[in-house]
């Protein structure tokens, strides 16, 4: 790989680097969102500077093109973040469905205790 790519590479990695490290920073992004984001630009800026190491690699485990083995591993990344979101996801449908449904209670509550106020003022008067 040529130097001017290395260095593109790294300048690129870093700057999502620096997006990611922002957001946490502002707030915008939770921690427990951010990790995954933070392996993956810290892979982004090393990957460059590791290159011909990696490609001995993907050579040693078969593979016939060397950034088959960077795709794969990107392509795995993906999916173990698309796999928390998923953990997330799920872990908030149940909480939106346990709000729900104590909201329902609380307004059928409410609801009876209006009756028995109009009733109760409807008898007085």
């Amino acid at each position: 790989m040529a130097l001017r790519t290395r260095i593109f590479l790294v300048i690129l990695g870093l700057a999502v680097l620096g997006i990611v490290i922002n957001l946490v920073r502002t707030r915008r992004l939770q921690e427990r969102f951010a990790l995954l984001w933070l392996l993956a630009a810290s892979g982004l800026v090393i990957s460059p500077l590791i290159i011909d190491w990696l490609d001995q690699l993907a050579y040693a485990l078969g593979f016939d093109y060397p950034p088959g083995l960077l795709l794969l591993l990107a392509v795995i990344g993906l999916l173990l973040i698309l796999f928390q979101f998923s953990l997330n996801i799920s872990r908030y449908h149940e909480q939106i469905k346990v709000l729900a449904q104590e909201v329902a209670l609380l307004r059928h509550d409410l609801d009876k205790l209006s009756r028995r106020v109009q009733s109760a003022e409807g008898g007085d008067g």
